[in-house]
């Protein structure tokens, strides 16, 4: 069994994904700045803790919020917002069963995020990850599960295929190389930095352009006058 302190969010891996310098500020350095897109996400998830519509809970079958997750494995420790426990397919269609195993609800766990959807795939590791999870604790499998997007109110089914799998291992197996280590990753300047609450504190520009601005402060602090020889 893993030891607590090996443990690692798995909320981890959506930064990750997201931005490897933002992880590594995030959950090494422990450096949170809250912004308008956090204080929005963590409100609505709250809200849906608390009081949740059948709109945002949808499916069927047994559900159970803040699900706590561990796999020894992985390495990783979370909280599912949601997770449905579903029958299983022979029990809705009457085929007979084969084993008891076959009769055992199946989980699809849910992932709730403040906006639409987004271009990269870091939600669907996030939640694959809570599915690979939820097979160790429960020896049963979980083929899909779901993100719910507050801004256009509609859940998305994620199927964890064969790829998905493999980058959610990937992808662990990067995170705890990363928090491991001691150097801060190099920031990456894209269009996104601008949301991201550590934007002010990162200054992507003038780390990635550091020529530029050296350039700029020598220009800045130059003189007209030669220094006296000696």
């Amino acid at each position: 069994m893993a030891s607590d302190d090996d443990l690692l969010p798995i909320r981890a891996l959506n930064d990750l994904l997201f931005c490897e310098r933002r992880c590594v500020l995030h959950h090494r350095e422990k450096v949170w700045v809250e912004n308008r897109y956090t204080l929005e996400g963590t409100a609505a998830h709250r809200k849906v803790h608390a009081e949740p519509t059948d709109e945002e809970l949808g499916g069927a079958g047994r559900r159970s919020r803040n699900v706590w997750l561990r796999s020894d494995r992985l390495k990783l420790v979370g909280v599912a917002d949601l997770v449905e426990f579903r029958n299983p397919p022979s029990l809705d269609d009457s085929r007979p069963l084969l084993n008891d195993a076959e009769q055992q609800p199946v989980p699809y766990p849910i992932e709730y995020k403040r906006g639409q959807r987004r271009r990269w795939d870091n939600d669907d590791v996030q939640v694959c990850a809570q599915a690979l999870c939820l097979e160790e604790m429960l020896g049963v499998g979980v083929p899909s599960g779901g993100v719910f997007h507050f801004k256009s109110r509609r859940r998305r089914e994620i199927q964890f295929d064969a790829k998905l799998r493999a980058l959610t291992e990937q992808a662990v197996a990067r995170l705890h190389e990363l928090l491991a280590g001691d150097t801060v990753p190099a920031p990456i300047k894209k269009p996104r930095c601008r949301g991201c609450s550590l934007y002010e504190l990162c200054l992507p520009e003038v780390i990635v352009q550091r020529d530029r601005y050296a350039n700029y402060l020598r220009q800045l602090y130059k003189t007209d006058t030669e220094p006296p020889s000696t």
